[in-house]
């Protein structure tokens, strides 16, 4: 028979009832006792302590931790400990522990997915709509914060009554972990020329890159925008060449020079140009081939166009693929043939002597007998457990991840639980820094 406690009832209890109670309350008491002397002493530990602690929690651990005291909430918001915890979070991105982000390529309404560590079992978790809803299309990351833009370029065209169309895109800044996002002041790019049979934006190609200026303490955005004159006609290579540099800390664009150049490193097949590759503050991009050029990248700080050299390939005939990435720190090119894949990383950035080629995967290698073609893209030098160097590539085929060991020089494919069947991936480092301008922190 069940029985209700009613308050104020008194219930008769045996001796043994009341001892156990006893003991249970003591216990209770003693543990609040020991953890209120913990945090006590914990609280009496110098600030600076405190802050090297706290900075290797994760983001989320830290959010719940602002709740503590008001002493770290305020230490938590500090400008000095958020580049701290940044610093550390960096830091283990080039060990063992590696973020990625997601994103569902599969339909219309892309999901977007973060993976705390792409060598644990770990799931990915769904991180919901970003400033744009489920419209909301990655484009990149850096230290915590993703570019993003409206994933439906056509909402962007505006008509006006001069006759002249405009194209506005809604580019933005976010944060996945602090759930906070600013919405870039508009840039429109007037459409000088098009054609009825081909459409406005076919006449446009656009590019974005977004990256840090540790000196300056800033974040930018490049905007590379190429229109062609004469979309449709047999000529190509008439088009207007135009960049600007957007400033979150002052929030707001302005237009740079553009080197003629910098035509080839767009893509004809594509409407965007293909990704940059974001490495000592600087972004890189790789020309077309068969125009002899070398790496074309641009100096954030310096706000400046220049070339990287490109190493001496020792492929057995002509690549039929290239692309850049970054592996430890260094400037990375995978250069793709029907014979072999070769990786060249650059021990000395900017030093063409300095190009080392990292491995060689020849026709016979059990890489290279995978299906689909050997468009790779070196993503990620890491150390597992026991020490050994691992390599993460991409697939640009199918977009799929994988492990190449090079010590035992095998493969084997990256397993993501939760993950969408076609994704496209970021290498993403969780962080507080703030999306939004200084003026509205």
């Amino acid at each position: 028979m069940d029985f209700i406690l009613i308050p104020g009832m008194n219930v008769p209890t045996c001796k043994k009832t009341k001892t156990h109670h006893s003991l249970l309350t003591r216990q209770a008491s003693s543990s609040n006792s020991r953890g209120d002397q913990c945090m006590s002493s914990v609280m009496k530990l110098p600030e600076n302590v405190i802050a090297h602690i706290l900075s290797y929690l994760p983001v989320k651990s830290l959010l719940l931790s602002k709740c503590v005291s008001r002493l770290w909430c305020s230490l938590i918001e500090s400008e000095y400990f958020i580049k701290l915890h940044l610093r550390n979070s960096v830091h283990a991105s080039n060990g063992a522990k590696l973020g990625l982000i997601l994103q569902d390529t599969c339909f219309l309404t892309p999901k977007i997915f973060s993976v705390a560590d792409v060598g644990s079992p770990n799931e990915c978790v769904e991180l919901g709509g970003g400033p744009f809803g489920y419209r909301t299309r990655l484009l990149g990351s850096c230290n915590g914060l993703l570019y993003v833009c409206q994933s439906d370029m056509e909402d962007s065209v505006q008509y006006k009554r001069s006759g002249k169309y405009y194209v506005s895109p809604e580019i933005a800044l976010w944060n996945p972990l602090t759930k906070k996002s600013h919405i870039l002041p508009l840039a429109p790019i007037q459409v000088t020329s098009w054609s009825p049979l081909y459409g406005i934006l076919d006449s446009l190609k656009v590019e974005y890159a977004f990256g840090n200026d540790s000196i300056n303490d800033d974040y930018k955005v490049l905007r590379i925008v190429q229109q062609i004159i004469n979309p449709g006609m047999a000529d190509p290579d008439k088009f207007i060449l135009k960049t600007m540099v957007y400033s979150l800390k002052a929030n707001s664009w302005r237009e740079i020079a553009a080197p003629s150049y910098l035509h080839y490193i767009v893509s004809r097949e594509s409407v965007l140009i293909r990704e940059s590759v974001l490495i000592r503050e600087a972004f890189h991009w790789l020309p077309i081939q068969g125009h002899g050029l070398n790496i074309v990248a641009f100096d954030i700080r310096r706000e400046e166009y220049c070339t990287v050299p490109l190493p001496n390939l020792e492929s057995k005939s002509s690549p039929r693929y290239r692309n850049l990435g970054v592996l430890g720190q260094c400037l990375s090119l995978a250069s793709s043939s029907v014979h072999d894949v070769e990786i060249w990383v650059m021990k000395e950035y900017g030093m063409k002597d300095s190009w080392v080629r990292l491995l060689l995967l020849e026709q016979s290698s059990s890489l290279c007998y995978r299906s689909g073609p050997y468009d790779l893209i070196p993503l990620a030098f890491v150390k597992d457990d026991n020490d050994d160097h691992k390599v993460l590539l991409k697939w640009m085929y199918d977009r799929s991840l994988i492990w190449y060991d090079l010590k035992l020089k095998t493969y084997e494919n990256v397993q993501i639980h939760g993950a969408p069947w076609l994704y496209q991936s970021y290498i993403f480092v969780g962080s507080l820094v703030s999306p939004l301008p200084p003026v509205m922190q």
